[in-house]
């Protein structure tokens, strides 16, 4: 069952990927037409002034000119449109990831020196931080911001996304569930 595809954040990522490649072919066919527009021009022949050609040669190039700006412009279009959906898709991996828990996160799954992979801002921007965990409080963790204390991040427990604690990463704070009796619950899991 893949749930994940029925997201709302998974459509408008996929949504966001169809529309950034077509924006790309269409950029690779504009630029394929505006270099076939210069063919008259291929072996460097120059505009003659004062020579019949001139008018139409000079018309030829403007157009290719103008051809070439318009490929140049579809192609940025392309390329932000690629990085408005790479962003949606990041956006879609962290919904997924916080949708595929089995509970909330809570104050007993953290003890002083785990590291935590942590949402920071909005959900819709999709940044995430690593910290290590200075203690864990009733409704946050107090995170080791490196300034000695004096910019320590406080962080809701809702924005943690993993912990790590002696080389195990747990993403579902769940699998801590059922690890409570000291055996993994899965071979990556296993310490060697």
């Amino acid at each position: 069952m893949n749930d994940t595809a029925d997201s709302p954040e998974q459509r408008r990522a996929d949504h966001l990927k169809a529309q950034a490649d077509h924006l790309a072919q269409s950029a690779d066919r504009q630029g394929e037409h505006a270099s076939g527009l210069y063919g008259r021009f291929a072996g460097g022949q120059p505009l003659l002034v004062g020579h019949h050609s001139y008018r139409s040669a000079l018309r030829d190039r403007t157009r290719a000119d103008n051809a070439t700006r318009r490929a140049i412009e579809a192609r940025q279009d392309a390329e932000r449109a690629g990085q408005k959906a790479n962003q949606a898709q990041a956006v879609a991996d962290l919904a997924a990831t916080e949708r595929a828990r089995g509970r909330d996160w809570c104050r007993a799954d953290f003890e002083p020196g785990d590291i935590v992979k942590v949402r920071d801002f909005r959900r819709d921007m999709a940044l995430t931080s690593v910290y290590r965990v200075k203690r864990a409080n009733l409704k946050t963790l107090t995170l080791d911001g490196g300034g000695g204390g004096m910019d320590d991040p406080k962080r809701t427990y809702d924005r943690v996304l993993s912990r790590t604690r002696d080389g195990v990463t747990v993403t579902d704070p769940a699998q801590n569930d059922s690890n409570q009796g000291g055996t993994p619950s899965s071979p990556e899991q296993e310490q060697p």
